[in-house]
């Protein structure tokens, strides 16, 4: 009954980021981005409620939290709009799905994009360039 419920939960996730992957190359409006005054300390709630889940240790293929080289290579090949875009909307990536919104429904726009931030920061680097 576990494995089912596993499968499934998997299943519902990629499914989720699969419908959400063509939002990811829409022209949307991200003004705030460059305006935002970004708080860390909301950030790191954020991780801590939501975003730990998977990034703490790798679950389903995620990045984890200091993986400062892994890092550094998403903001060498993505825009500040793509990372963003991709945990707003969600993404099915070559190592396993982001959920969207990563998995955290109830997060503003500007949590999200704190966590973000506040998951740079621990490697020392800025979605701001």
């Amino acid at each position: 009954m576990i494995k089912y419920f596993l499968l499934l939960s998997v299943c519902v996730i990629f499914n989720s980021c699969l419908e959400n992957q063509k939002k990811n190359n829409e022209t949307i409006d991200l003004h705030f981005l460059n305006t935002h005054k970004l708080d860390i300390k909301n950030g790191q709630k954020i991780f801590n409620k939501s975003c730990i889940t998977c990034h703490l240790y790798g679950t389903g293929g995620a990045i984890i939290l200091n993986d400062k080289k892994n890092w550094e290579n998403i903001l060498k090949t993505k825009t500040m709009q793509k990372v963003y875009t991709n945990v707003l909307y969600g993404y099915a990536g070559s190592k396993g799905p982001m959920p969207k919104k990563g998995a955290c429904q109830e997060c503003s726009e500007t949590d999200l994009l704190d966590a973000i931030e506040y998951i740079l920061s621990v490697n020392r680097l800025s979605i701001r360039k």
